[in-house]
């Protein structure tokens, strides 16, 4: 497809022209049905200026998912720098974030589409793991394992298995996308109760 006008872009503004495109082929059409020339055609420019930014889908979609996901975790872990406050605050606040940046927002579709196709595509979903699931588990171990030692876990066990914390928003994910027609599923209320599972109540009493 010929380039409208044939603009002259700054490249990290085309990078981000091309980005935008591959999320919404992304979303509507899947991974593996996503093809380079539909993210051309959806952002109006050539398929070789595609690969001129991006060598392969997988790398497309890899950038995506990390310009989306890096500036979330960071969020989050600056709350491990945070030593005051309480773990029940740090987990709320995780699940405020995911809900405000991923389950509330189009962005929901890529961890759909992790969920999905990733063992499809084994490079796209080592990836993830690496450079997003292994980071958020080490910000929850940090986290949990403070909650343990100040006694805030109505079972210290939790601490090893940060992976319990991740499975709210996770449920989350999965409901809307499969069920959520049936029924509707109140993320804040699933992610406040699961919170009065894992603590202690204040004052210490179970």
């Amino acid at each position: 497809m010929a380039e409208r006008k044939r603009e002259k872009r700054d490249p990290e503004q085309r990078r981000a022209e091309i980005l935008a495109a591959a999320f919404a082929c992304f979303a509507e059409r899947g991974f593996a049905a996503t093809r380079m020339e539909d993210v051309a055609a959806r952002a109006g420019i050539a398929k070789g200026t595609v690969y001129l930014h991006f060598p392969d889908k997988e790398r497309l979609f890899i950038d995506l998912v990390s310009g989306i996901a890096s500036p979330i975790l960071g969020e989050v872990g600056g709350m491990v720098e945070k030593d005051a406050i309480p773990a029940r605050a740090a987990v709320a606040m995780f699940y405020s974030i995911f809900k405000r940046e991923v389950l509330e927002t189009e962005r929901r579709h890529l961890l759909r589409l992790i969920l999905a196709e990733g063992p499809m595509f084994p490079v796209v979903t080592e990836f993830y793991y690496r450079e997003i699931i292994t980071k958020g588990l080490a910000i929850l171990r940090i986290v949990l394992a403070r909650a343990a030692a100040r006694g805030e876990l109505r079972n210290p066990a939790v601490a090893d298995v940060p992976q319990l914390v991740m499975a709210p928003a996770l449920m989350s994910i999965v409901w809307a996308t499969l069920f959520e027609g049936y029924e509707h599923l109140h993320a804040q209320k699933l992610f406040d109760t699961f919170l009065d599972t894992l603590f202690v109540p204040q004052g210490g009493a179970i």
